[in-house]
C-alpha cells in the first residue's frame, strides 16, 4: 500500500512540474501583455497550492497507515505499556506502576495494613467439631462485627450466637483497640488490647482482657510473612476445673494471586484456659477475595494436629464483609 501511495505522489508531482515548465518556457519565448502574465502567475500559484494540499493528504495517509501497522503489531494484554513479547510479568494489576520489564513496582498489601479511614461491617458463619466435648461435639456459630479505622488506629465491637446439641445462646462480646506502626515500607506492626465482656450465660463468667501484637512483612510484591502472639488474662471464677491465663501464637505465609485474591497458610499454638487440658496445635488456611471496593469474602479452615486421643478437632468459617466507606 505504501508503494502505491508513493507512486501516485510521484506521478502527480512530475505531471504538475512538466506543465509548469512548459508554461514558463512559453512565457519567455512569446510576447505577452502584463495582464496575461498576471493571469498565468495566478494560475501557477493555484496549481502549486493544489499540489501542496495533495502532498499533505498523502502524508496524512502515510501517518495513518503507519499507526495502524504499529497498533496491529503491538500487543499488551495487561495494559501496562510493555509489549507482551518482552513483558516478564504479564498479569500486572491494572493501574500499577511498572518497570522496563513490565513488573509492578507497587507492593500488594492487605487492606488491614493500608486502610486509613473506613467503617466495616462483617457477618461470620462457622461450623466446628470438637469430639472432646461430649454431647456438644458439633457447634454452629454466627458472629456480627463492626470496625472503624482512622489513620493508624482501629476499633471494633463484636458478638455472636452459638448453637449445639445441648444448648445455645449469645457469645461473649469483645471490644478491641489497636495501633498500627510502619517501621519500613514493607513491615507493618500492630499492638492491641481487648475487653471480653461476659455476655455468654454460664456460672462464673467475668470480664477478661487480652493483649496482642502482630506483624506482616511483605517479602516481595506477592508474598507476605506474618506472625502474632496473644495473652489473655482469665478472670472467670473457678467452679470445678482449675483455670489459668492463656497464651497463643501463630506464624504463616501469604500469597497474592491478584490484587483481589489472597490466600495464606499458618501454624498456631493455643493454650486452654483449663489447666488440665493440653495446648492445641493446629494448621489453618484463609482464602480472601475482594468482590469490589465495597464487598469482600473470606473462607477459613482450621485443623488440630498432633492429637494424642485421636478425636477430631476442626472448624470451617465463612465471612462476608461490607465497607460502608
Amino acid at each position: 500500500m505504501f508503494e502505491m501511495i508513493a507512486e501516485m505522489t510521484a506521478m502527480i508531482t512530475t505531471g504538475m512540474m512538466k506543465e509548469m515548465t512548459t508554461e514558463t518556457m512559453t512565457m519567455t519565448t512569446t510576447e505577452t501583455t502584463t495582464e496575461t502574465m498576471t493571469e498565468t502567475m495566478t494560475e501557477m500559484m493555484t496549481r502549486i497550492t493544489t499540489m501542496m494540499t495533495m502532498i499533505k493528504k498523502v502524508s496524512i495517509l502515510f501517518f495513518i497507515a503507519g499507526c495502524i501497522t504499529y497498533a496491529a503489531d503491538f500487543k499488551d494484554a495487561d495494559f501496562d505499556g510493555v509489549p507482551d513479547a518482552t513483558d516478564e510479568c504479564p498479569d500486572t494489576p491494572f493501574l500499577h506502576e511498572v518497570n522496563a520489564k513490565g513488573c509492578t513496582t507497587q507492593i500488594l498489601m492487605l487492606i488491614s495494613d493500608t486502610v486509613t479511614d473506613s467503617l466495616v461491617f462483617t457477618l461470620k458463619f462457622g461450623y466446628s467439631i470438637n469430639e472432646d466435648f461430649r454431647n456438644r461435639e458439633t457447634q454452629k456459630i454466627s458472629k456480627i462485627r463492626i470496625a472503624y479505622y482512622k489513620d493508624d488506629w482501629g476499633y471494633s465491637l463484636g458478638t455472636g450466637y452459638y448453637m449445639h446439641d445441648k444448648n445455645n445462646g449469645q457469645l461473649d462480646t469483645t471490644f478491641k483497640i489497636r495501633k498500627r506502626f510502619k517501621p519500613t515500607s514493607k513491615l507493618r506492626v500492630r499492638i492491641g488490647a481487648s475487653l471480653i465482656f461476659p455476655t455468654r450465660d454460664f456460672a462464673g463468667n467475668y470480664t477478661d482482657f487480652s493483649l496482642t501484637t502482630s506483624a506482616n512483612y511483605y517479602l516481595s510484591k506477592n508474598v507476605s510473612l506474618f506472625a502474632g502472639v496473644k495473652h489473655t488474662f482469665n478472670r472467670d471464677e473457678q467452679i470445678f476445673t482449675p483455670l489459668q491465663n492463656r497464651s497463643s501464637a501463630y506464624v504463616g505465609v501469604g500469597y497474592f494471586f491478584t490484587k483481589n485474591l489472597y490466600a495464606d497458610v499458618s501454624f498456631a499454638y493455643a493454650e486452654s484456659k483449663f489447666v488440665i487440658e493440653d495446648a492445641a496445635k493446629s494448621i489453618g488456611g484463609i482464602l480472601s477475595y475482594d468482590i469490589n471496593d465495597k464487598w469482600y469474602t473470606t473462607l477459613s479452615y482450621n485443623q488440630d494436629i498432633l492429637i494424642d486421643d485421636g478425636d477430631s478437632h476442626y472448624a470451617l468459617n465463612f465471612t462476608i464483609g461490607y465497607r460502608l466507606w
